[in-house]
């Protein structure tokens, strides 16, 4: 992005100013009159007022842009928060200087340390612009490494000042230079949140320099590359179990660059991405990603996996044409068709959508507490609360099972699925729920993912809805052939438990408040169900999916 011409030059005019400022204050060691202090704290208005223009356009930028999830707005965001911390750090150099007008004698004895450390902040302080506008990652990190630096040495001042304090005559004058190193020292975490904005800015998502670091050390350790901080590293989503995904380009023994995905997170969540992947490849070949390198680093553990050529399911929706999205859902039915009766086992399973349900409900109500009511009388007519009519249907589910099981996806999003319009080919995606399972589970999870689209153009929306209808005829399709006689009230239960779930993570309230409703029109269908009527009951999908 091209920054307004205002925000460049006021930004230039900060980093100038607030290295004068620093350079002011390390002469002003030599003359520590309030005469030079006060040379010192008159400059304090210019260096605000710079700032608080950066903040004006910056928030304009903001307020006139229609996504708040853009690239640029993040980045309007990050210099906002940047040019914040460069002012903290100027006042904190007036704290400095405010300090050192109660030491009696500065220039014998720990002086001399504090002008370095102010030296290493001035150097910091001078590469920010060039690492902000050149998108400077490497650069980001070593601004950011200065704040391990400075709390070394404060603690290192901090120990051998509280050992000196038996003599009482030096007391106050150890207790002001430990509170003068203590102002630099907290410049060092201005500088660190200044690295961390710098980062995100870059790569467009939320990180801190320590975990671009060890995302980096991961590259280079599980891919044998000596050279990871020349990597071309960009992030491509990060997940809510707090996983990042990053694309990186590598090279191979020819010197061809080709792209490769890195996914970096808690250690089991990392392990079981990796079996199951693994597990694909053995059951069914050709759907899952090849696994490159695989690291465990402590806690944490780093997947280098292959880069999968194509758009999500979800791009495809939304964005290709009519004969691509035609294209991709028979080759979408034909890769389940296959998938499903190669692995079909027959042994009775139940997915237990109500116990499902019930574990997130507290975190659906946390987001949406109006969804949380008791029983209430309308007009002489009991309307029983969510989590009553919940109970009664977890009651019914218990006497409901698949009559076989399959090999499940486990979190069939549409975001989880590939379509290569080269190949023609469906590819599998985030993998860690994969086991075997009723399909319903897979069904009723992608039905929602369309359904929870946060788009609002009508004719878009009319699309969502007749791909969830093609896909539920292919899969009661299915059903019918393997004489699954129970597919629909199992979809029933699976529709409920995916629409009230989603809601947690969809804070627009009237799509939430929508997808809540109908799980409870769908629930009062369920219980009002006589079991001779199970195998006849028929999911009402014009009613539920089309707004």
């Amino acid at each position: 992005m091209e920054l307004t011409q205002s925000i460049h030059h006021n930004f230039e005019f900060l980093q100038a100013e607030l290295v004068g400022r620093l350079e002011s204050i390390k002469s002003f060691l030599g003359d520590t009159s309030p005469q030079a202090a006060e040379k010192i704290f008159s400059r304090s208005g210019y260096l605000s007022n710079l700032k608080q223009r950066i903040h004006d356009d910056c928030y304009r930028y903001i307020a006139t842009s229609d996504n708040a999830e853009a690239p640029e707005v993040m980045r309007m965001r990050a210099i906002d928060k940047i040019a914040t911390e460069m002012e903290r750090i100027a006042d904190l150099g007036v704290e400095f200087v405010q300090q050192t007008l109660y030491y009696d004698d500065p220039g014998k004895k720990n002086f001399p340390k504090l002008l370095k450390q102010l030296d290493i902040v001035i150097d910091a302080v001078a590469q920010i612009q060039t690492a902000l506008f050149e998108n400077d990652t490497q650069l980001a990190v070593k601004i950011g490494n200065v704040q391990e630096r400075l709390d070394r040495k404060f603690r290192k001042l901090l120990k051998k000042n509280a050992a000196s304090l038996r003599d009482p005559s030096d007391a106050e004058s150890l207790l002001t230079i430990s509170l003068s190193a203590y102002a630099i020292e907290r410049m060092g975490d201005s500088l660190l949140h200044i690295s961390e904005s710098i980062i995100s800015s870059s790569l467009g998502m939320v990180m801190d320099a320590s975990r671009l670091q060890g995302m980096q050390d991961s590259i280079g350790k599980i891919a044998e590359t000596s050279n990871a901080e020349e990597l071309k590293l960009a992030t491509v989503a990060e997940t809510r179990s707090g996983a990042a995904i990053s694309s990186v380009q590598l090279t191979d023994d020819d010197n061809s660059q080709y792209p490769a995905i890195l996914k970096q997170g808690h250690k089991k969540k990392i392990k079981m991405e990796r079996k199951g992947v693994q597990n694909w490849h053995d059951v069914f070949p050709g759907l899952a990603p090849t696994i490159l390198a695989w690291k465990k680093q402590g806690k944490s553990a780093s997947l280098l996996i292959e880069h999968l050529s194509g758009h999500t399911f979800e791009q495809v929706v939304l964005n290709d044409s009519i004969e691509i999205l035609e294209n991709a859902l028979t080759e979408l039915k034909n890769t389940l068709y296959s998938v499903w009766t190669e692995t079909l086992a027959e042994k009775p399973v139940a997915a237990n959508f109500m116990q499902q349900l019930d574990k997130r409900l507290n975190d659906v109500y946390a987001v949406h507490p109006e969804f949380q009511g008791s029983e209430q009388r309308i007009c002489g007519s009991e309307l029983s609360s969510f989590d009553s009519l919940a109970s009664r249907a977890a009651e019914i589910e218990t006497h409901i099972q698949a009559p076989f099981s399959v090999y499940i996806h486990g979190d069939f999003n549409i975001d989880n699925i590939i379509y290569d319009t080269e190949s023609n080919q469906i590819h599998y995606v985030d993998l860690h729920r994969s086991r075997y399972m009723d399909y319903v589970q897979d069904v009723s999870v992608f039905m929602v993912s369309n359904y929870r689209l946060q788009v609002l153009d009508n004719q878009i929306r009319r699309r969502i809805a007749a791909v969830i209808n093609e896909f539920y005829q292919i899969t009661r399709a299915f059903a019918v052939t393997n004489s699954d006689t129970t597919f629909e009230l199992r979809l029933a239960f699976g529709l409920v438990r995916s629409l009230a779930t989603s809601t947690r993570f969809i804070l627009d309230r009237n799509l939430a408040r929508a997808m809540f409703l109908r799980a409870r029109f769908l629930l009062e269908q369920i219980i009002k169900l006589d079991p001779a009527d199970y195998a006849n009951y028929r999911v009402p999908v014009d009613e539920v999916f089309y707004d």
